[in-house]
């Protein structure tokens, strides 16, 4: 039936550039007076006059319409399809109808748990980010003379009660270890060590600050560390090793 004279739909964006406009209740008339609040209408809002209305393209999102996506464009497929077939879940994710933002960060999470599985990339993340195992903080003076000194016997037999404190010990090196570390991603220098008599193992780990000298089978040392309690590493050679652990900070040679 068209619009009505003197009717106003506030929710309408339709223009009519050949009849008047009211500018208080947006109504379009063909007389003088408006038909609703009777005022005048203005010379720049007169049929001719007036400046056209730009009309506005509305959003997608929030007008109510409901978009449909094919089931092969679903996120619960495009994820089976990434676990399955990991390029044709890729295809999809990029083909798919979805915003790109998610797109994306969809493709980020995918990414990181892949590489979370594999090769034990959280683990290799987290080490980077990992302090050294003793306090670089202290200088050599104050490390040393932090250290409480302990003999071989009394750390191998109560190992766990040692665990964070500064210790010293003099031990004989035996031999010198490659062992992987908790991520089997890096390689860690281990020494293994006795004490004097040869009665009591201890694993020294190599975390020595400073100028780090090389130890070898016989030396004679003096290690300063934290203990680090009982454990068990696994070395490159596929040997496992069982006893207390001594994380060395500084060792010299006697």
């Amino acid at each position: 039936m068209g619009r009505m004279l003197g009717a106003h739909d506030p929710n309408s964006v339709i223009d009519r550039p050949d009849l008047n406009k009211c500018p208080d209740c947006e109504c379009f008339f063909a007389s003088l007076n408006c038909p609703i609040c009777g005022k005048v209408c203005p010379e720049d809002m007169r049929a001719g006059n007036r400046k056209p209305v730009k009309i506005k393209k509305q959003k997608s999102s929030g007008t109510g319409r409901v978009t449909f996506v094919e089931w092969y464009h679903s996120w619960w497929f495009i994820l089976l399809m990434l676990f399955i077939f990991p390029i044709v879940g890729i295809c999809l994710l990029v083909t798919s109808p979805h915003k790109k933002w998610a797109k994306i960060l969809f493709g980020v999470l995918f990414a990181l748990y892949t590489v979370g599985i594999s090769y034990g990339g959280f683990g290799l993340i987290a080490g980077m980010f990992e302090g050294s195992p003793v306090d670089d903080s202290l200088t050599y003076e104050e490390y040393v003379a932090a250290c409480e000194t302990v003999s071989p016997e009394t750390y191998y037999r109560a190992a766990d009660s040692f665990e964070d404190k500064f210790v010293t010990m003099d031990l004989r090196v035996i031999k010198k270890i490659t062992a992987f570390d908790d991520s089997y991603t890096d390689y860690i220098t281990y020494y293994l060590c006795t004490s004097m008599d040869g009665k009591y193992e201890i694993l020294v780990r190599n975390c020595f600050l400073g100028d780090v000298q090389n130890l070898t089978e016989g030396d004679r040392v003096t290690v300063y560390g934290e203990g680090a309690g009982n454990g068990e590493i696994d070395s490159a050679n596929y040997e496992t090793y069982s006893a207390p652990i001594l994380n060395g900070a500084y060792a010299e040679i006697n």
